[in-house]
């Protein structure tokens, strides 16, 4: 489709590649990482991350499963429904979670994230900044998937 979204700077960028489907690239992360030798991304292979709009979708209902859940051994006396009413999931929650599973969880192929290979105050930092990106980005991505639905 060609439709390309660039965060301030042109850190992260976001391209959708199908009408559901979108790449988010960290193009120019690992290449300031002084560790870019170590680190298996680069300019010439960024590190990317293939998302589509029913994965943003899953991840809200699974993360509600989860507040439901919560809920239900908190409160053993309300019904579904009550539970229901009761788990609100926010956005960022949302977000977090398929951080966790897209990025946080790919340290050691990313390395610049790996706290137990690099300084922890060091990546810290970095995953912060990252963080913040991909959640702006997922904002943007998520408008972009609330037009098809």
């Amino acid at each position: 489709m060609g439709v390309n979204y660039t965060k301030n700077m042109g850190k992260l960028i976001f391209n959708i590649t199908g009408l559901e489907e979108f790449v988010i690239s960290f193009q120019e992360y690992c290449v300031s990482c002084e560790y870019q030798g170590k680190c298996k991304y680069g300019k010439k292979q960024p590190f990317q991350v293939t998302l589509d709009c029913k994965e943003i979708a899953t991840a809200a209902e699974k993360k509600k499963a989860e507040k439901m859940e919560k809920l239900g051994n908190k409160h053993p006396e309300w019904d579904w429904d009550m539970r229901e009413k009761k788990a609100k999931v926010s956005k960022s929650q949302v977000y977090s979670a398929l951080w966790a599973e897209k990025v946080k969880k790919l340290k050691d192929e990313i390395f610049c994230l790996n706290s137990r290979k690099l300084d922890s105050m060091l990546t810290g930092q970095r995953g912060e900044i990252w963080w913040s990106d991909f959640r702006e980005i997922l904002t943007e991505i998520d408008k972009e998937c609330s037009k098809i639905y």
